[in-house]
């Protein structure tokens, strides 16, 4: 297990394979306890970024099932506002705590399963562009395919602003 922002936890699926092929463990209650109440899968296609994300409330366990993503997490919660860029891809997990950001781009496409401690229903769903200049990613791709949401995302600043005041209450 590897620990980059405070409460992230990026982890090694360990494989077990076979003549049939391979089996990962990607969660246990007894290793990571977490209330599992919802369960997503995306599909991204090639030049797809989905980000900046983050929410007060939910913690996402990530994994990819098959491809490679660009992954970015910036604590919002930090003074410091640490951030961390890596390529994530099958074989590993990644926990989010609320009050980090994270998105990812993938230049080939990759299928990746979030389980969430709360039901998405829009109440706890923030983000900041991808591409503030304060945040200074560095995305894989120059013209990424964008959700309407994503392209329209405020200021990092604003964010920052946002996450303090709540955990501060």
């Amino acid at each position: 297990m590897t620990t980059m922002i405070a409460g992230v936890e990026r982890r090694a699926l360990e494989p077990h394979t076979d003549a049939r092929g391979t089996l990962r463990e990607v969660w246990r209650s007894s290793q990571r306890a977490i209330d599992v109440r919802q369960v997503l899968v995306t599909v991204s296609l090639p030049n797809a970024l989905r980000g900046m994300h983050y929410h007060l409330r939910q913690t996402d366990l990530v994994f990819v099932t098959s491809g490679r993503v660009s992954m970015a997490l910036i604590d919002l919660r930090d003074d410091v506002a640490a951030k961390h860029q890596f390529v994530f891809g099958e074989g590993e997990s990644l926990l989010i705590p609320p009050g980090v950001a994270h998105g990812y781009a993938t230049e080939r496409g990759a299928t990746t399963c979030y389980l969430l401690t709360t039901e998405v229903d829009g109440s706890d769903e923030f983000g900041f562009r991808f591409d503030d200049p304060e945040a200074a990613l560095a995305w894989p791709t120059a013209t990424p395919t964008l959700s309407p949401r994503d392209r329209d995302a405020g200021a990092l600043a604003t964010a920052l602003a946002h996450v303090r005041r709540s955990f501060a209450a």
